[in-house]
């Protein structure tokens, strides 16, 4: 009698699970350490314990309030992309004429890598807008809703 190929699922596991524990756990393990040592450079590190910390929410006007932006913008586009991403599900699983091609057309911005989808908002909004004498990446409150516009665009299909 055969064996199944169930018995051997993790054995082809193991070759993606190394690459993550190599390229992932262990980097972001070593990242946690070296955030609680003072080092100039890697091999010269003392421990500081929680001094890093202490000092990045005490002392640092620039962390706290880059942590408050990075917060808002996290739930702001968290929110938006899921009710938008909902309701356009629901609008496209309808026997519609064409439906197909419409969820085609709505995927496609998730194939885009980053630097290519930061080039061509960074032409609508410098080139386009500049017409309109609005520049989001020059503006802070235009700039923020306008990354949140760029995240939407991208993860909405």
């Amino acid at each position: 009698m055969k064996k199944p190929l169930a018995g051997y699922f993790p054995i082809f596991l193991l070759p993606t699970l190394l690459a993550f524990a190599m390229f992932f756990v262990v980097p972001f393990l070593m990242g946690i350490g070296l955030s609680f040592t003072d080092f100039p450079t890697v091999t010269d590190a003392t421990w500081v314990g929680f001094a890093n910390y202490i000092k990045a929410f005490t002392a640092d006007n620039e962390f706290i309030h880059a942590l408050g932006f990075t917060s808002l913008f996290t739930v702001v586009s968290i929110v938006t992309v899921n009710v938008f991403a909902f309701s356009l599900a629901v609008l496209l699983t309808r026997e519609l004429k064409g439906v197909a091609i419409f969820r085609s057309i709505f995927f496609m911005p998730n194939l885009i890598g980053g630097i290519v989808l930061g080039y061509i908002w960074q032409l609508i909004f410098s080139g386009i807008l500049v017409h309109f004498n609005t520049a989001l990446n020059l503006n802070a409150k235009l700039g923020f809703w306008g990354l949140v516009i760029l995240v939407c665009w991208q993860q909405i299909g």
